[in-house]
């Protein structure tokens, strides 16, 4: 594509690792104990760090349940035929690796705008702080300024009408990837769209029935003086809600092809 519509498509702004500090980086040490690097979602919902810290409260409590593990391979088998993989076996093997993690993230985000909704019948979560620990991660994605893909994270914005650049993207970059990975499912983001609205309900379905403990909740916002930013959380979760599901389409055929 590259073309001016592409160019003027503004990204979300993300607190990259070598960027976080304070309560940020006590957040971020915690998700990489488990992960080898923070999620694109994490890095969003890091503009307002108060909010980090109730969201990733809320995460821990699930992530580690196999009802969730189990939850998150369903949405991936339930789109595998979707789309057509790349035919490039290390573009292949490359993109199977985030279904898993696209699918959590999707469950993640399902779960937050739930609970920032005051829709998720669920316990309240303990309240423990993060502790302070450094960030290392194993495998950090380049930031969307550093990697070498502008023109080309600008196409991919507005194939999937999204303001976001997911790590997957970024990693691809980072291992000069992304160009035969976006050249094949480039042409795909139009016809998997429907399968991708599907499965953003059906990941809203899933997410209310995930043993939850409710951290992110109206009332803990209140608590913590976050009230005020309740619509920008809303509009960062509604966001990854419409392009992780749109993502996950395209990748998730290649879980089938390696």
């Amino acid at each position: 594509m590259g073309s001016e519509a592409s160019a003027g498509f503004v990204g979300y702004p993300m607190v990259e690792e070598a960027a976080a500090i304070g309560v940020v980086a006590d957040v971020y040490a915690g998700l990489l104990q488990s992960m080898p690097f923070v999620p694109s979602l994490f890095k969003s919902l890091a503009l307002c760090p108060g909010y980090l810290v109730l969201a990733a409260e809320q995460a821990g409590a699930v992530l580690p349940d196999p009802a969730y593990a189990s939850a998150a391979q369903e949405l991936v088998t339930s789109v595998r035929d979707a789309g057509m993989p790349p035919v490039d076996a290390e573009v292949q093997q490359a993109l199977a690796g985030f279904a898993g993690p696209l699918s959590r993230m999707l469950l993640l985000a399902a779960g937050l705008r739930l609970a920032l909704g005051g829709e998720l019948d669920a316990p309240p979560a303990p309240g423990r702080p993060p502790a302070g620990q450094p960030v290392e991660p194993q495998d950090p994605a380049p930031s969307p300024a550093d990697a070498p893909a502008p023109e080309l994270y600008g196409d991919i914005r507005v194939a999937l009408d999204t303001p976001i650049v997911n790590t997957v993207w970024r990693s691809l970059a980072g291992r000069g990837l992304l160009e035969a990975a976006w050249d094949v499912l480039g042409p795909q983001a139009a016809t998997t769209r429907p399968a991708a609205d599907r499965l953003q309900r059906q990941a809203l379905t899933a997410a209310r029935q995930l043993p939850w403990q409710v951290a992110a909740g109206p009332s803990a916002l209140e608590r913590d003086g976050l009230a005020d930013a309740r619509p920008g959380m809303a509009a960062v979760l509604d966001a990854y809600l419409a392009t992780l599901p749109r993502v996950l389409v395209l990748v998730a055929s290649s879980t089938d092809a390696t």
